[in-house]
């Protein structure tokens, strides 16, 4: 069947949307197309300030609905370090925005619930393009792989919150939509992530590429380690920082104007100090009053997790940012010394996905120190490659994981997300007619919760 999948990461820099044609399975897998749409830096911001907002309300989502006008300014001042005077001024930038963003929008000051629909309004239009650019009917595409934007990801709490409005993109584009794939791991006990490596798997079974392991590095880095064809042998987890802790850093040293380092044009001319490096392992990442390096897989991250240490202020602009690069490439290359049922047999073959790539600093230190750890002869190759996509990869998975989900076939496995039993997940939303919906209430937001809140 026909499916299309959609992907906007912790960066939130934008829209990833792919549309392939599966069954389900590796034996029946071809991706089809893919398109991409850059947020307006205003909207991205807005994003940015919800993620804050959610998160200063320990997932609490009605407080954040009340907190949000209050928080976006409290995320112009700390997060991206705006002074008072400036803070008025940027505020009524975000506001005229949103109401030049969404039709006759029922508000006075900039509320949570239109950047929900805008956001779903700017997936509908995204997917609208990737039709239009494949020449595919929507009637002909089954179902929707919907994975909205993260905004808090806290299993042990039992919450996992993504923000998207399932049900009315199922009524705008008159498709089965199906979301909130985190919510059966999360209530069973797993991590709600990562979900990357089943698909990840079946790539390189229909392409004969076992042994293997992915690293996928987006604002945070994860693993998949794939010693044959039984999914539940997959090895997988969150190693630590990907571009997240770069993206914040550049954010707050240049007051905002760059989000990230694009190229690794800062990181280039930098060097690493290895006192910070080693004090980013100490300090970056404490967990419920553990260090999460030390902690065995499966296990997984939320954005908010990732912490800049006051140890980066001592540094120029180019050092901090070569000693974070350097520090998200070695900390994917030590999180191997934690898989010791594999550690003296791991895969010669690597391939690396995701935009944390594109950043130089950060593939040469990665490249360099795995193959001084595995041999020279370990390869290391960009998803684009082998004929997989370096950009699409993550929605094409939300499009082969719906497809599971409508299938009813298990999408998480205890070595991936640490959920006790294979496990599918996923809220199915079908279509309903337009002139139905107009007398519906639908959600405003979705989140991948195990508990009501």
């Amino acid at each position: 069947m026909l499916s299309i999948g959609l992907m906007s990461g912790t960066s939130m820099d934008g829209i990833d949307a792919a549309l392939i044609e599966t069954d389900g399975t590796p034996h029946h897998l071809q991706t089809i197309a893919g398109i991409s749409m850059d947020y307006d830096p205003a909207f991205k911001t807005l994003l940015k300030a919800a993620e804050y907002t959610v998160r200063q309300c320990q997932g609490n989502w009605q407080m954040a609905v009340v907190r949000y006008p209050e928080g976006i300014r409290d995320y112009l001042q700390y997060g991206l370090h705006i002074s008072q005077s400036d803070i008025t001024a940027h505020y009524e930038v975000l506001s005229t925005y949103l109401k030049n963003s969404v039709p006759h929008p029922v508000m006075d000051d900039i509320a949570l619930s239109t950047v929900v629909t805008h956001s779903t309004a700017l997936h509908t239009q995204l997917i609208k393009q990737l039709l239009q650019q494949a020449n595919v009917s929507a009637q002909n595409v089954q179902v929707i792989g919907y994975h909205g934007q993260t905004l808090f990801h806290q299993p042990d709490m039992g919450i996992s919150i993504a923000m998207g409005d399932g049900a009315a993109l199922a009524t705008d584009l008159q498709i089965t939509v199906v979301n909130d794939f985190r919510r059966e791991d999360v209530a069973a006990g797993g991590q709600g992530a990562p979900f990357a490596p089943l698909y990840h798997q079946a790539l390189s079974i229909r392409d004969n590429q076992i042994p293997l392991a992915v690293v996928n590095c987006g604002g945070i880095a994860n693993i998949t380690v794939i010693p044959n064809d039984n999914p539940e042998d997959l090895i997988a987890f969150d190693t630590g920082p990907g571009n997240a802790l770069l993206d914040q850093l550049v954010k707050q040293r240049t007051h905002g104007e760059d989000s990230f380092d694009k190229d690794g044009q800062y990181a280039k001319q930098g060097r690493i100090h290895e006192n910070v490096l080693e004090a980013l392992y100490q300090e970056t990442l404490i967990k419920n009053g553990k260090n999460y390096f030390d902690q065995l897989p499966p296990k997984s991250l939320d954005y908010g997790d990732l912490k800049l240490i006051s140890a980066l202020n001592t540094l120029s602009l180019p050092d901090a940012c070569h000693t974070l690069a350097a520090f998200t490439a070695d900390s994917i290359v030590r999180s191997l010394a934690l898989l010791p049922s594999v550690a003296d047999n791991l895969p010669k073959h690597w391939v690396l996905a995701g935009g944390g790539w594109k950043n130089p600093v950060i593939y040469q230190a990665f490249k360099q120190r795995l193959q001084a750890k595995l041999g020279s002869d370990t390869t290391v190759y960009h998803a684009d490659d082998i004929g997989w996509s370096t950009q699409y990869m993550e929605a094409e998975i939300f499009a082969y994981l719906a497809v599971r989900r409508l299938n009813n076939q298990p999408i998480s496995f205890p070595g991936t997300t640490r959920v006790p039993f294979p496990l599918t997940g996923g809220t199915i939303h079908q279509v309903v007619p337009k002139k139905e919906s107009q007398n519906m209430k639908l959600l405003s937001f979705y989140g991948g919760l195990s508990k009501n809140i």
